[in-house]
């Protein structure tokens, strides 16, 4: 059977539409998740749309997508040498601690000279600027994976240290090394927390780079298929099925990543990182069988939105707390907003983030033909 699936040799290369529009698809979930968390309650995010958004769309079916897409990006990019990982790596890197002072240090500061609340704008101010987000997460994933590559380690032992540090991660969740330093640079590896319980470290490398690894192995794998239609329902419709029954046991329970607080999330153990694997591959199945159908307006769409999540993602982060924690708070003394505001204010901010990272990626290849002309010149 998988004689008929797979090549022996990559013949599927190229742009992925059904890739492309899922990664489309990811960065409405995400403002609307980020949206929600900004401007809901904590006892709103428990129950209704506002659960939805943060703890089922944002918690399995969110970061994770975005992970393996990245692993299988990882196989598709022609920029795909040890050395190209790591300068990509230093890259991601810089630009998560930019958009930490951008859309944290310097509006809270902001915030507290405006008004004066030291509770709301300075109390975790340290720990957000050097917040490990996801574009941390990803800096040191391309780090790692350049070393790896080095060694020219197969995809499949790639996977298998991957789910080595996601089971040595399960084991050593919530330590707190008596410092916010030392937690803050350890979290960045492994699930960090202090004396009170609060979170020190967010997308962590050891438990979370197993995704990317499967879907370095995914895009491996994915360039020899020959019959996307019969490789999608071998493999998609069970793991459609998992998910179901993965989402449907544990938001029930109300166990794993579906528990109380952060940690249970961002702190993700092996068992739940195979429910969000089998919720990944599953949503390829979904967004292959839409690209089928799609007319050309959206196929285009798709593919210049994929082309700029990282900006689109650190846009939308900055003007989500802009209006929720200044303006907003400032203006009525709370950043909350009714689901349907929410919602409204969400379209916008993914709207505004669309365009201005277009014209961002016009300009860059402006001055990149620019560049180039001039370098002809004086040749």
């Amino acid at each position: 059977m998988f004689d008929k699936i797979f090549d022996k040799e990559p013949c599927n290369t190229g742009r992925q539409l059904e890739i492309d529009l899922s990664k489309t698809g990811m960065l409405l979930e995400l403002v609307l998740c980020h949206a929600f968390i900004l401007c809901s309650s904590d006892e709103r995010l428990l129950s209704g749309i506002p659960y939805l958004m943060d703890s089922v769309i944002g918690g399995p079916l969110g970061a994770p997508g975005f992970m393996i897409a990245m692993g299988i990006g990882m196989i598709y990019t022609r920029h795909n040498t040890p050395k190209d990982f790591a300068k990509r790596g230093v890259i991601l890197g810089v630009l998560s601690l930019v958009l930490n002072l951008c859309r944290f240090t310097i509006p809270y500061l902001i915030g507290y000279l405006i008004t004066g609340d030291s509770e709301k704008y300075l109390s975790c101010l340290v720990y957000m600027t050097f917040e490990n987000d996801i574009l941390m997460f990803a800096s040191l994933s391309f780090l790692l994976m350049a070393l790896l590559r080095h060694f020219d380690l197969k995809p499949l032992v790639i996977l298998a240290i991957g789910f080595a540090m996601s089971i040595a991660a399960t084991l050593l969740n919530g330590i707190d090394f008596g410092n916010d330093v030392l937690n803050i640079i350890f979290g960045c590896f492994i699930g960090t927390e202090d004396a009170a319980g609060n979170v020190c470290s967010y997308f962590t490398l050891f438990n979370w780079f197993v995704i990317v690894a499967f879907g370095y192995v995914y895009g491996h794998y994915y360039t020899r298929v020959k019959d996307k239609t019969r490789f999608h329902l071998v493999f998609d419709i069970p793991a459609l099925i998992l998910t179901i029954i993965f989402l449907s046991t544990r938001m029930t329970a109300r166990a794993g990543v579906f528990g109380e607080g952060q940690l249970c999330y961002y702190h993700i153990t092996t068992i739940d990182i195979l429910g969000a694997l089998a919720a990944g591959v599953a949503r390829m199945g979904v967004f292959y069988v839409l690209s089928l159908f799609v007319p050309d307006i959206i196929k285009r769409f798709g593919k210049e939105a994929a082309s700029n999540v990282t900006s689109v993602y650190s846009i939308q982060w900055v003007l989500i707390v802009v209006i929720a924690d200044l303006i907003l708070y400032i203006s009525r003394g709370t950043s909350e907003l009714t689901d349907i505001q929410i919602i409204i204010l969400a379209l916008c901010i993914l709207t505004v983030s669309l365009i201005l990272a277009h014209f961002y990626k016009s300009f860059k290849r402006s001055r990149r033909e620019l560049n180039e002309k001039k370098t002809q010149s004086v040749v």
